[in-house]
């Protein structure tokens, strides 16, 4: 009856879950299977139980479901199961078997969340698991975040046993005639965890727990105090931050004082996926122009800034084509006239009678030239830009008028071509005016 109450009241003091619809992951294990006899004790959400047969042990995985399959039908519980077929997705991949486990897990948790069957997704995880991984983190190197162990609440994953150890687990098991199914890989020494398992066993006693809690609750506020830190610097180095076209520009100078920088330099940029700090400073020492990649982003080093933007920013390569001279909205609201003479309130005009329709609007390719108004002789984009000193996303931004003849009219924006340009000649002016927005 001890561990039942103090069970039951771990969940009332710890989480709110009234009217929310919870699923139980469930293994067939000693943990899950008291996680799930637990929370049914507690019925003031809706339940629901779900399983991922990963097919790693032979007839076992079918019978661990088979199990739970079973014990839902006797608690008219719904009950989802996944099948996965592991060791052809691991024969694919250089990841070991745990880390394919574990994406193809949170990978159908996710679908699950997002496409609204549950609110959360409550694992069987405990106190146990948590020292485990704190000195798994330690062997193969890690910062506070690491030490902190398994956080037991985030994005709609509880874990209703975190704060109990495997022992207390076994108690309340025996005290409520819980039946699970043993995993023999509990017992391969080939998983770390297991050897770590094992070599804690004679530790693990009161003193041990109550240490290890105090321990994580000092490394968790360090942990937060830390990324309150982090807020204030980020806010200091960033000069201009935009949300689409995403953009972050970062101030050289102020970047460079920071000390230890190193770890700076991670704790920054790690979450747009640049989680080595060489790199960083290498590009960080490089010429004007050097970038680096992630899974998503693009680093930049300009001259005196770090541009951060999405890589998909730079596969952005449209034409739209211009049959005649209405008002356009994309790819940015550019509104034209056509008259005797120059209108004050535009701010380009063409000389009518040399265009060759149908006009395009493109992004800069290299190669393109033009003979820009006011300078000498035919220059190339590229070169053009090198002397206005414009950064790989500033250029990114830069689109161009072509003429039906492939020839350029102007840079948009910035500066026409001499060939187009109003003369004391031209009979007709194309005033064109240009809307600025995000690209500009």
């Amino acid at each position: 009856m001890f561990y039942k109450n103090k069970f039951l009241n771990c969940l009332k003091q710890n989480f709110i879950l009234k009217n929310k619809k919870i699923y139980v992951a469930v293994s067939s294990g000693l943990d899950s299977m008291v996680m799930l006899d637990l929370i049914l004790k507690f019925k003031s959400y809706p339940i629901g139980v779900i399983h991922c047969n990963f097919n790693l042990r032979g007839d076992d995985s079918d019978k661990d479901e088979f199990f739970i399959q079973e014990f839902c039908l006797k608690n008219n519980l719904n009950f989802k199961s996944q099948n996965f077929n592991t060791p052809t997705i691991r024969s694919k991949t250089k990841f070991s078997i745990q880390m394919i486990a574990r994406k193809l897990r949170y990978d159908w948790f996710k679908f699950l969340l997002n496409n609204s069957y549950c609110d959360y997704i409550a694992l069987g995880h405990h106190l146990d698991d948590s020292i485990e991984t704190f000195f798994i983190n330690i062997i193969r190197g890690t910062g506070i975040k690491g030490l902190i162990g398994i956080n037991n609440f985030k994005k709609n994953i509880i874990r209703p046993l975190f704060l109990f150890s495997k022992k207390e687990i076994r108690s309340y098991a025996k005290e409520n005639n819980i039946h699970w199914r043993e995993d023999i890989s509990n017992n391969d020494f080939k998983y770390l965890r297991n050897k770590i398992r094992f070599f804690l066993k004679p530790i693990l006693n009161y003193k041990f727990y109550n240490g290890f809690k105090k321990s994580i609750k000092y490394l968790s506020d360090e942990y937060i105090c830390s990324s309150h830190h982090m807020d204030y610097i980020y806010n200091y180095i960033i000069i201009e931050q935009k949300k689409c076209p995403f953009l972050v520009k970062i101030d050289l100078k102020k970047l460079i004082r920071l000390y230890p920088l190193s770890t700076y330099l991670f704790k920054i940029f790690s979450k747009y996926g640049f989680k080595n700090p060489k790199n960083l400073k290498n590009i960080l020492n490089s010429k004007s122009g050097k970038q680096i990649l992630s899974k998503k982003f693009c680093l930049i080093k300009d001259r005196t800034t770090f541009i951060l933007v999405e890589k998909s920013f730079f596969l952005l390569k449209k034409i739209y084509y211009l049959h005649n001279l209405n008002t356009i909205k994309n790819p940015f609201f550019i509104s034209f006239l056509i008259s005797d003479k120059k209108k004050t309130n535009y701010s380009t005009y063409i000389d009518y009678e040399k265009l060759i329709f149908p006009l395009k609007i493109r992004n800069w390719e290299k190669g393109d030239k033009f003979n820009p108004i006011g300078l000498k002789g035919i220059k190339k984009l590229s070169k053009y830009f090198k002397d206005k000193q414009m950064s790989l996303v500033e250029k990114k931004k830069i689109w161009v008028l072509i003429n039906g003849d492939n020839k350029i009219i102007c840079i948009i924006s910035d500066r026409l071509d001499q060939h187009f340009k109003v003369t004391n000649l031209t009979k007709k002016v194309l005033n064109l005016n240009l809307k600025k927005n995000n690209f500009f």
